[in-house]
């Protein structure tokens, strides 16, 4: 290695760090029991009850009323779904959102939120982010 690529590589991380910040907490959406948020129940493949939404939700031409959150980040409409299966989307016959898709287990460990909300500045804030 020659000198002037010890120092390249010194400069390199001098601006990786540089330009390295935190995230600060107001950019972070309030969750937990004193935002009103729900908890999925601890384990491997669970769900929520289902939960009625406020508000039709119009997805692939069809309105739902009520939505299951299944810990592995999905979320479905009419029914739960507790399998994980590393496929292609769409499942056939399983209308599903999966903004999360993997094989989780908070067994112990971890948590899964949720809640439906009429918080105009908090929906605005989701639509824009």
């Amino acid at each position: 290695m020659t000198h002037s690529t010890d120092i390249l590589g010194s400069l390199w991380l001098v601006l990786c760090i540089t330009f390295t910040t935190a995230v600060p907490l107001s950019s972070f959406y309030p969750y937990g029991p004193v935002a009103g948020d729900l908890l999925v129940p601890s384990g491997l493949d669970v769900f929520s009850n289902a939960t009625w939404l406020p508000t039709p939700f119009l997805f692939f031409g069809t309105q739902y009323t009520n939505i299951f959150v299944n810990n592995h980040g999905d979320l479905t409409f009419n029914l739960s779904f507790t399998g994980y299966i590393p496929e292609t989307f769409p499942i056939t016959g399983i209308p599903m959102i999966a903004p999360f898709w993997a094989d989780v287990d908070t067994t112990g460990t971890g948590y899964v939120w949720y809640r439906t909300t009429n918080d105009m500045a908090l929906i605005s804030k989701a639509m824009h982010d």
